[in-house]
């Protein structure tokens, strides 16, 4: 978690980077991202290959902060791919896994030496080229339930990702018919029990074991995904768990391994700043930030925000709390980020509301109602405020 001494820097230093008409600022913070990737990666075996979610966070300069740390992106979308290679990430580190892929876009992917396309059924195994240079993957689905929100679980038996682990004999096949030499799974975002999760990766292990009876070396690659909840930083971590779980359940074979962590590495590490423009019955505050910046909560599972409360030379404001209803920007009922949240009775207008946590999910997903502009984007690289992309219009 970004401490409440480096937000009070990151605010003190706004007057070089933020004016007037920045209501309301969101910054990466490259400290707690750095360290999130590094406890990633020292949690799995060393030879693990690494992929970070685009989706999560699309920002150009953070795709390429990834990049430059040594880790891969994955791409749900065709135009994900083009941003995981214009960051400079290196083919073999490139994971598309769309689920509906076009034949112009299969095409394209498939004359990328290296890359790592997970189809998501065994039809569209069809529209790749003999001459495909791609690595090319089934996803399975592993027909679990980890625990995660209901709304983000992908594995289920209605699932519309990947073919089911029960048609075994079909997935058999189809990787002895086709030039297969890749398998995928992924249960879902923010699995909670892991020992379900752990029974997925066996079943996945003997799947691809199977195959490689039937054919020596056909399956080499293994891509089990990601989703885990954000969580500190700590020896007994999640993270940590689930790595040594990895490790236990792979011991014995030489799969090359691949995860898409995203959440996980951009949740801790991203902070978002609103002006408080507004306080209304001492009971309610309104601030530049709603539904369009936090759809997922607004629309779906609603996360928990530290959220506190700055004067314009970043010292907290302090005092009694009390119980603020936090109210955004949009012209549609349901915009509020939280109810009764405590914060100061000094709470006033002119203030700086800080969010922390909000690194994922969130910029990635900004929303058009209302036809807001897209926030300034800032980094902080633990000295000071470096302006990643001005402010953005929104064009229909």
């Amino acid at each position: 978690m970004i401490s409440k001494s480096e937000i009070s820097k990151i605010i003190a230093d706004f007057d070089a980077v933020v004016d007037q008409k920045d209501t309301s600022v969101l910054v990466a913070h490259l400290p707690s991202l750095h360290e999130r990737l590094k406890h990633l990666k020292s949690s799995f075996p060393a030879n693990c290959i690494h992929t970070i979610a685009i989706k999560t966070n699309p920002h150009a300069q953070m795709l390429k902060a990834l990049v430059d740390a040594g880790f891969g992106l994955e791409a749900a979308s065709m135009e994900e791919v083009h941003y995981a290679l214009n960051a400079g990430c290196p083919i073999d580190k490139v994971v598309f896994d769309s689920p509906v892929k076009t034949r112009r876009e299969i095409d394209e992917v498939s004359r990328l030496f290296g890359m790592l396309v997970n189809v998501n059924s065994i039809e569209e195994l069809e529209r790749f080229p003999l001459d495909s240079t791609c690595l090319i993957g089934i996803r399975i689905n592993p027909q679990v339930h980890t625990g995660g929100p209901e709304i983000f679980d992908v594995s289920r038996n209605e699932s519309k990702f990947g073919v089911a682990i029960e048609n075994k004999d079909a997935i058999i096949q189809a990787a002895m018919e086709y030039p297969v030499h890749a398998l995928h799974m992924h249960s879902g975002s923010q699995m909670k029990n892991l020992a379900v999760q752990r029974q997925a990766l066996e079943n996945l292990k003997s799947l691809a074991d199977e195959i490689n009876e039937r054919q020596p070396g056909k399956i080499h690659t293994l891509d089990i995904g990601g989703g885990l909840p954000s969580e500190s930083i700590s020896p007994d971590s999640k993270m940590n768990a689930y790595g040594s779980m990895v490790a236990e359940v792979f011991a014995d074979s030489s799969y090359q391994l691949l995860t898409e962590f995203g959440q996980w590495v951009h949740a801790e590490a991203g902070l978002a700043i609103s002006k408080i423009e507004y306080v209304l019955e001492k009971s309610r505050v309104f601030i530049h930030l709603g539904a369009d910046f936090f759809m997922r909560d607004a629309y779906g599972v609603t996360r928990s925000f530290p959220m506190y409360v700055w004067n314009e030379h970043g010292q907290e404001v302090k005092g009694v709390m009390q119980p603020f209803d936090i109210a955004g920007p949009l012209c549609f009922a349901g915009d509020y980020l939280a109810h009764s949240a405590q914060l100061p009775q000094a709470t006033a207008e002119g203030h700086w509301l800080s969010i922390s946590a909000t690194g994922a999910n969130t910029y990635g997903l900004w929303s058009r109602h209302c036809s807001r502009s897209v926030p300034k984007y800032l980094c902080w690289d633990g000295e000071k405020l470096r302006i990643w992309s001005e402010r953005q219009t929104i064009n229909y």
